[in-house]
């Protein structure tokens, strides 16, 4: 039985994996810099500092990781202070869960700044004990350390925690870490759907599946 969940938030609790499809992408264009063909798969596992830096030490970037990150994210501020979405009936199962006593908190490799805007106008904050960011951890999901310091955090323990995420290496770095995974389907990794339900305990297409349980 759940009684403490771990939750992703792009991809898994927001609908905004469309949003980066093509961020980095457009970066690089408007600065005249090469794309990589397998640009998505490199910036999928790295926080936006990460990404930046690596535009400059291996594409030519010249601008200072700061000034990337700040022309990012004031496009993705405005997506998420105004437009990305929860993705169907996750309102619902947070609020479910939320009855039932269940402790849950959020640890995304986003950034501070700009996931409160959604989290905010989505009212959904009040569900969570806490909200984590890899950034201010100072580690990724692929170390399965991140996972344990959530669920100590949330008085967890292996048994009870579950961890809720959508892209292949944070599954397999939760499960590393011992933790039940839920993985939740999200278009941008439909590629590794048969990696992703390989690797964790459970994968669902909507929230909607859970609710039918109660």
């Amino acid at each position: 039985m759940m009684k403490h969940i771990i939750f992703d938030l792009d991809g898994t609790l927001l609908d905004s994996m469309p949003v980066w499809k093509n961020t980095g992408q457009t970066y690089l264009e408007r600065h005249h810099l090469p794309v990589p063909s397998n640009l998505r798969s490199i910036l999928k596992t790295q926080t936006l500092p990460e990404s930046a830096a690596y535009f400059r030490e291996k594409l030519g970037a010249t601008q200072s990781v700061e000034e990337i990150c700040d022309e990012v994210i004031s496009y993705v501020s405005d997506q998420y202070a105004h437009h990305i979405p929860l993705k169907p009936f996750a309102r619902e199962f947070l609020e479910q869960e939320k009855k039932k006593g269940t402790k849950m908190c959020i640890l995304t490799a986003s950034e501070a700044s700009y996931i409160h805007l959604a989290l905010d106008r989505l009212k959904i904050t009040p569900y969570f004990d806490f909200i984590a960011t890899c950034t201010e951890i100072g580690a990724n999901k692929d170390d399965p350390k991140v996972f344990h310091k959530m669920m100590e955090q949330l008085g967890g323990t292996k048994e009870n925690t579950a961890v809720f995420e959508d892209a292949c290496y944070a599954v397999k770095g939760a499960k590393a870490a011992g933790l039940k995974v839920v993985a939740v389907y999200d278009a941008m990794t439909e590629k590794d759907i048969p990696e992703i339900q390989a690797a964790a305990d459970r994968y669902i297409h909507s929230y909607a599946e859970l609710l039918e349980e109660k």
